[in-house]
């Protein structure tokens, strides 16, 4: 099968696919959090990920037969990226009652090959020259390491559900964010320069989505003074961490 053949029937779809990402995740994000509209725009925000995924993996091969290889390692590390977020996005709410389901060995493997992923997008900018790429591969290992050391301390409040959640659809949300910029702008603003409309794409949404990041964990961040709570260890998986902070009083 041809570059060209790959081309023809997947990036129709990836780009229909790809709007209808983009479109319910402002939804999702302008939304009342926990709401109705929220809810349902996030699984059709997950559910188009899916397909834009599926799609993306063979236009990342027929990039790499056009001879671009920057771009083609550039595309797939994007599949894994966004793959890992949308999965622990998912998982996140689906298991945000028990931890213990949520950091098991899928999200480990899922961080490890996240972090590979990210590492070998580095050397390959290391190899070319190419900072953006560097740059952008970082956040593999970065994200690995916070997930695994996430897995291995364990929660420090009952909010440790939504920090990931939130966390995950940023990323998503810079990737996504960044491969639109990449081809929209370029045909878009021509008279920038490539350089330009690189820079642009690449640091804006990263810029965006770290200070978002940080306005959230301001509000959403981890408690000072953790409570403890007064359910049962069986049925509240939090209830161990809150009970090693109680000391029974001296006689």
């Amino acid at each position: 099968m041809t570059a060209i053949q790959l081309q023809a029937w997947f990036a129709l779809p990836h780009a229909w696919l790809g709007g209808l990402a983009l479109i319910s995740y402002w939804f999702a994000a302008l939304a009342g959090k926990g709401s109705g509209a929220h809810r349902l725009a996030g699984r059709v925000f997950l559910l188009a990920m899916v397909g834009v995924v599926l799609t993306a993996l063979p236009l990342s091969v027929a990039t790499w037969l056009n001879g671009h290889v920057i771009w083609a390692v550039f595309l797939a590390y994007l599949v894994v990226l966004v793959s890992v977020n949308c999965l622990n996005a998912w998982r996140a709410v689906r298991h945000r009652n028990s931890f213990e389901h949520f950091a098991n060995g899928c999200f480990r493997a899922g961080a490890i090959v996240l972090g590979l992923a990210g590492l070998a997008t580095v050397a390959l900018g290391l190899i070319h020259g190419a900072i953006l790429l560097i740059a952008f591969g970082a956040i593999g290992p970065l994200a690995a390491w916070q997930s695994l050391r996430l897995s291995r301390r364990g929660p420090s409040d009952g909010r440790w559900w939504l920090r990931s959640h939130y966390g995950a659809m940023i990323g998503n949300g810079v990737a996504t964010h960044i491969a639109f910029f990449q081809i929209g702008l370029a045909r878009l603003f021509a008279d920038l320069g490539m350089a330009m409309i690189v820079n642009i794409a690449w640091l804006g949404p990263l810029v965006v989505g770290a200070l978002i990041g940080y306005l959230l964990d301001r509000r959403w961040g981890r408690s000072k003074k953790p409570r403890a709570s007064l359910a049962p260890a069986a049925s509240n998986p939090l209830a161990g961490e809150a009970a090693a902070s109680i000391h029974p009083p001296r006689s």
